[in-house]
C-alpha cells in the first residue's frame, strides 16, 4: 500500500512538473494569445528580426542550451507592446526538426516606432541535428499601442 501512496505522489508531481515547465496551454498563468486582426498583419512588415548570433551549451544538468540571440526592429510609425513569433529550426537538408513558438518583448517597454532592440531566446529541446542557422521567425500575434 505505501508502494502505492509513494507511485502516485510521483505521478502527480511529475504531471505538475511538466505542465509548469512546459507552459502548456491549460496551465495556470499561460498567457492569452496576442492580437492578430488585419491591423496586425498589416504591420508585421514593418518589424525586422536580425544581427543573429548563435550559441549551444551544456548547463549543470547535463542539457545542452541553445541560445539565439538577436534585434527586433520597428520600422513603423506605431509603437509595439508585445510581439509573438513562430520559430523554425531546420536540418542540414532545409527540413523542419523543431518548431517552438515564443514572444519577444513580455514584460519590456513598448518598442518605440523606429527603435532596434536585442532580445535572447533560450531552448533546451533543439535537436542536434540543426543546422546552426538562425530559426525561420513569423509573426503569428502583437499587440500595438
Amino acid at each position: 500500500m505505501a508502494l502505492l501512496a509513494g507511485l502516485v505522489v510521483v505521478v502527480v508531481i511529475s504531471v505538475g512538473a511538466y505542465f509548469l515547465l512546459r507552459g502548456g496551454a491549460g496551465a495556470p498563468g499561460a498567457l492569452p494569445p496576442l492580437p492578430w486582426g488585419a491591423a496586425e498583419q498589416a504591420y508585421a512588415a514593418q518589424i525586422k528580426f536580425g544581427n543573429f548570433n548563435l550559441t549551444r551549451a551544456t548547463n549543470m544538468l547535463k542539457m545542452e542550451i541553445t541560445n539565439v540571440d538577436g534585434a527586433i526592429q520597428n520600422g513603423g510609425d506605431k509603437s509595439v507592446v508585445d510581439v509573438e513569433v513562430a520559430l523554425e529550426f531546420e536540418d542540414l537538408s532545409h527540413k523542419v526538426i523543431f518548431r517552438d513558438s515564443r514572444r519577444i518583448l513580455t514584460g519590456a517597454p513598448a518598442l518605440a516606432a523606429g527603435e532596434t532592440r536585442a532580445f535572447r531566446l533560450s531552448f533546451d529541446n533543439v535537436p542536434a541535428g540543426w543546422n546552426q542557422v538562425p530559426p525561420k521567425f513569423t509573426i503569428t500575434g502583437m499587440q500595438l499601442q
